[in-house]
């Protein structure tokens, strides 16, 4: 007998037709990953605070973790730039000794025409209707109404007494200070005579612990997350997770993102402290999103192309939702925080906003001198599904054989593995697919040439092997020189 049989009988003298079906080899592999959001509940919301759940859309985020709160704009946020990836979300309560940020709208010299105060929170309008002549507390009135009527989806809530307004936050936490507040984002007019002065967000303090993460996510795999949480104990503990979860045993890793809204110096002070590998935070400057939709919005537009190819370039993918009246293209401070860990994004004439360069926050070895092997987000997630396809391609192909060094004559249909049949695997997987169908690699001959196979001399049901992938690389720049002449040259 020249097969081997899985469920038919070796013993069999019964007459009959015995044919087992094995679909072990029919697999063509894919799946759909797995985001997730992590972020600030509203006690309104019905999920329990520290459990990974589904969301199944904007409106059940919205009920889960309340009307307006991070987590609901943060899923609004995601699913305008991705449809398609499963969506799930790690609610955290407000810390208890937690602190709103608070902001104040002065109202200085009444308006001498009625009209509309446009109001821009978070980038999101409030239009306040302005009555001629009113009082300065009126005006106030007005103001504050205005603010509590235009729906949850605005971060504060407001209050006025006399002539001040009073916006608060409606999360505790240092989330608070990130919250734009402007007149006329688009340069709408004022009401003659108004006078107002904004006194900006601050005050927040007291972020969520991010608590047990092994235990809080569990087993999942979560391919991309999106942090709206952001502050150095957070990330600090997304970092260590990040760095279990890419590891032996797990294998199973993830790329997060980020943004930071602040001055360039804030900014570069904040990168320059970080060394995360699989952790991106694109810089916001003082533009009007928060940190925390802006993270949910780079995640989706990222995700969805990063699965695609791991190795592309996301340079120009548009990034729904997020407006920039301050522009980010600026050479000299891009090219400066690209050498601090942080990613940086890029201004339409428009408004509009787009990914210019994601990067991840990793930028030293641990004896602290500079190092760039992680440099794009891309590379860590390239690797990651290199090993992926060598996994689950090993699992399908040797899985349930047998293991000798070295093929010596045995009869055809023996599920025998060698070193030879391993690294025959390997070859053709790094050509045939990785390289020619996918385009993750290249310098096939250099690959075949370093890759070492053996078994294991302690354990012979163990194959090691050693490779050296070449991995391709997302585009960015070309440098030329042209050296002109005014003349043909004599030859």
């Amino acid at each position: 007998m020249t097969i081997t049989f899985s469920e038919v009988p070796g013993a069999l003298r019964y007459p009959g037709v015995y044919i087992e079906i094995d679909g072990s080899q029919a697999g063509l592999g894919g799946d759909l990953p797995q985001v997730l959001l992590v972020g600030q509940k509203l006690p309104a919301g019905t999920a329990p605070a520290g459990e990974v759940i589904r969301i199944t859309g904007t409106e059940d985020a919205a009920t889960k973790f309340g009307a307006g709160s991070m987590l609901a704009q943060m899923a609004a946020a995601y699913r305008r730039a991705d449809s398609t990836l499963d969506l799930w979300a790690l609610p955290y309560a407000d810390a208890g000794a937690g602190q709103a940020a608070t902001g104040t709208i002065t109202v200085n010299a009444a308006a001498t025409a009625s009209g509309t105060l446009t109001l821009y929170i978070a980038g999101k309008p409030v239009q306040a209707s302005i009555t001629a002549a009113a009082s300065l507390a009126d005006t106030a009135t007005a103001i504050a109404a205005a603010v509590n009527a235009a729906g949850p989806d605005i971060p504060v809530t407001a209050s006025a007494t006399a002539a001040v307004v009073t916006l608060a936050a409606r999360h505790a936490g240092g989330c608070g200070n990130s919250i734009d507040l402007r007149l006329g984002l688009y340069g709408e007019a004022v009401p003659d005579s108004l006078v107002v002065t904004i006194a900006g967000m601050t005050g927040g303090a007291g972020d969520p612990l991010p608590g047990d993460l092994p235990a809080l996510i569990g087993e999942r795999w979560f391919r991309y997350v999106a942090l709206g949480i952001n502050d150095n104990a957070t990330l600090a503990a997304w970092h260590t997770e990040s760095q279990r979860r890419y590891r032996v045993p797990v294998q199973a890793g993830f790329r997060a993102f980020t943004a930071y809204r602040g001055t360039y110096e804030q900014a570069a002070a904040f990168g320059e402290t970080k060394n995360y590998e699989h952790i991106s935070t694109s810089w916001l400057s003082l533009n009007p999103p928060t940190p925390w939709e802006a993270a949910a919005t780079i995640t989706g537009a990222a995700a969805l192309k990063l699965y695609n190819s791991p190795v592309i370039s996301l340079e120009g993918t548009a990034l729904p939702g997020l407006v920039a009246d301050e522009s980010y293209n600026d050479f000299t401070i891009g090219n400066s925080l690209l050498y601090k860990g942080i990613s940086i994004l890029e201004a339409g004439r428009d408004g509009s906003v787009y990914i210019k360069r994601l990067i991840s926050m990793y930028q030293y070895r641990s004896d602290g001198s500079a190092d760039d092997a992680y440099l794009d987000i891309n590379i860590a997630e390239v690797m990651e599904r290199i090993r992926y396809e060598q996994r689950i391609g090993a699992i399908q192909k040797f899985r349930g054989t047998v293991a000798a060094k070295t093929n010596e004559g045995f009869r055809p249909g023996l599920r025998i593995t060698t070193e030879d049949s391993v690294r025959a695997y390997l070859l053709s997987l790094y050509k045939n697919v990785l390289m020619a169908e996918y385009g993750w690699v290249q310098a096939y001959d250099y690959y075949k040439g370093t890759l070492v196979v053996e078994q294991d001399a302690d354990n012979p049901s163990r194959f090691n092997f050693r490779d050296d992938p070449v991995i391709t690389s997302p585009f960015y720049i070309i440098a030329g020189r042209s050296q002109f002449r005014r003349a043909v040259p004599n030859v």
